[in-house]
């Protein structure tokens, strides 16, 4: 969410970084479900994906031709129409990946195994380097 309200006061020397806080900033994404996820109320782990995750990983998906230009806008047309804690990428490729043959089944597989282990993760990124840039501006101030 932090991408987000920076997207919103940048303009009142709030400093915004990253691609989330970009892809705000230029109009890419608006809702803020783009970035929502659900958490686990005693542990505050992640229990759902966010969008932004989902399009990155998908768009990676596309790139290692584990899926078609045509499944690609359909999985993310899915990701986009699934209220925010219900997105996860055992219900995406379940739903997206037609239950039909037995190859249906393996590239379900595929894509499961693809998105768990091969997420874009870009929120993640994005704090990283909210933290590299946090201490950068800590650095410059005490010199």
């Amino acid at each position: 969410m932090g991408a987000l309200r920076a997207s919103e006061l940048d303009t009142h020397g709030m400093i915004g970084v990253g691609k989330v806080y970009e892809w705000y900033r230029d109009g890419m994404i608006e809702s803020d479900d783009e970035v929502a996820v659900s958490t686990n109320p005693d542990t505050f782990e992640p229990i759902s994906v966010p969008l932004i995750n989902m399009r990155e990983t998908l768009k990676a998906a596309l790139a290692a031709g584990l899926v078609n230009e045509k499944e690609h806008e359909d999985l993310l047309e899915l990701s986009i129409n699934t209220y925010y804690p219900d997105r996860s990428y055992l219900g995406l490729t379940k739903e997206g990946v037609k239950k039909r043959a037995d190859t249906g089944r393996k590239k379900r597989k595929r894509l499961l195994d693809f998105c768990i282990n091969s997420e874009v993760d870009i929120k993640r990124q994005d704090a990283v380097l909210v933290l590299e840039t946090v201490k950068k501006l800590i650095e410059e101030r005490n010199y």
